[in-house]
């Protein structure tokens, strides 16, 4: 039975509409052969349509699910049911307590009467733009029907990564979310730069060779897969990289540092919370939601979910990343 990745777009704007969010969350986790993902931080939008009527709450959600796309959308018609929709009495493009929407079914193209995929609406819905590249989807449609993503990862790596095809989508992954958040933890321009490129740079060498990453660090001691992002630093600083917190958010993302500034505690967080790791999704899913109100709420999180799998699996806790924990407590 095939597994197939959708993104599934939930609205409310009549009754309790966060509660309406909530339960959607929890009835299409319970879905046979389906588990949520990951979820976009819910955001209040204009209603859509030429109906006078409320604000609406919205979120998406990555789901991987075995049904298939009519048989999903006939479970989503069925918790809109159950939350008080019925659309055989309202009103087009009028109030309704929650809407489901399959906006992307994996590459799937369709066209039937039920269904149009990916969904039509995605070219005049930029909230929903955003949060497709949230959830790092590789092409957002625009109102042009062009492939664009939010950052391009590809142009920002420099000539001596050394990375393979996943590797490339967690890079994407990552600075989608750092280049989504500057914004909302009211960084200036050149701390948002400096947070992009260190998302696109902190993994740039991830998929070396070992002898090449002792080669240029000199460490012929540490595990090697502590190596990367030191290797990295050291490429960057011959190449003329002068930034230190761009540096050192580089140099020490794997195990974190009680020296960095807000640029590499965001870089640190992103490359937890990204939304393509499996473990953890609905914890780390709401983390990231959280973000904008609380980001140093969630970065105690995310420390000591860290230091908390480290342990479970058995693995040493290095000083510097106790040093991180206990600045930061």
């Amino acid at each position: 039975m095939s597994v197939e990745q959708a993104y599934v777009a939930l609205g409310s704007n009549l009754g309790d509409r966060a509660a309406h969010l909530a339960f959607a969350r929890d009835e299409i986790a319970r879905l046979p052969d389906t588990r949520v993902v990951a979820a976009t931080d819910v955001e209040e939008t204009a209603p859509h349509g030429p109906v006078e009527q409320g604000p609406f709450l919205n979120q998406m959600l990555l789901v991987e699910t075995s049904l298939g796309p009519e048989a999903l959308l006939d479970a989503l018609h069925d918790v809109e049911r159950r939350a008080g929709r019925d659309r055989r009495r309202e009103v087009r493009w009028g109030p309704r307590p929650l809407d489901c929407d399959i906006v992307r079914y994996g590459e799937r193209a369709i066209s039937t009467l039920r269904l149009t995929l990916p969904h039509p609406g995605i070219a005049s819905r930029d909230w929903w733009r955003r949060e497709l590249a949230a959830l790092g989807s590789d092409s957002v449609t625009d109102t042009n029907s062009r492939p664009t993503t939010s950052h391009d990862v590809h142009l920002a790596l420099p000539a001596w990564a050394q990375v393979g095809e996943k590797r490339l989508a967690h890079i994407k992954r990552v600075t989608t979310l750092l280049a989504q958040w500057a914004p909302v933890i009211a960084c200036d321009e050149g701390e948002a730069a400096a947070m992009r490129d260190a998302g696109a740079w902190h993994d740039a060498l991830r998929d070396a060779p070992e002898a090449l990453l002792r080669d240029l660090t000199g460490d012929h001691e540490s595990p090697t897969e502590l190596l990367h992002g030191p290797a990295a630093a050291v490429m960057l600083e011959r190449e003329g990289e002068t930034r230190t917190e761009v540096l050192d958010a580089v140099r020490w993302h794997t195990i974190g540092s009680a020296r960095w500034g807000r640029v590499g505690r965001a870089l640190y967080v992103a490359d937890f919370l990204e939304p393509g790791r499996k473990f953890a999704a609905t914890d780390r899913a709401f983390l990231a939601a959280l973000v904008g109100r609380d980001f140093d709420g969630v970065l105690r999180q995310v420390v000591r979910m860290r230091i908390e799998w480290s342990l479970r699996e058995g693995l040493e806790i290095f000083p510097e990343t106790a040093s991180f924990w206990n600045s930061v407590r």
